[in-house]
């Protein structure tokens, strides 16, 4: 009898998949800590040690009113690692990006929002 070839449009499993889920026996449990800090990030999911400039003991559960925050007024050791902070704050910038101060971003704001205005009267 002729063994028959797999069917080449089956889709291969990695070995993961094959083996399953480790047995319970084997798992290790979250200890209480762990597990108390993962919901704790999984509470204050808009801010994290990231806003601190990774100064480990800074608030970072109160991003608006620390002053261990990026633009505190406690610098933090870490906080001259501008671009991590700029995109921790949601203003990404490449490495080679020209600087423009905080007034030069609102005046091409505002000048933008008058552009709509004056478009959207006519």
């Amino acid at each position: 009898m002729a063994r028959q070839q797999p069917d080449e449009d089956r889709e291969r499993r990695s070995e993961e998949e094959l083996q399953g889920s480790p047995p319970r026996e084997i798992v290790t449990p979250m200890a209480e800590a762990d597990r108390r800090a993962v919901e704790e990030r999984e509470e204050y999911r808009a801010t994290g040690p990231a806003l601190t400039g990774g100064d480990p003991d800074a608030d970072w559960k109160r991003p608006d009113v620390g002053e261990e925050m990026v633009g505190g007024s406690v610098a933090t050791p870490d906080q001259d690692v501008v671009d991590e902070l700029g995109e921790a704050l949601g203003v990404p910038r490449a490495p080679d990006d020209e600087v423009t101060t905080s007034g030069e971003i609102l005046e091409g704001r505002d000048r933008h929002r008058w552009e709509e205005e004056d478009t959207a009267e006519e």
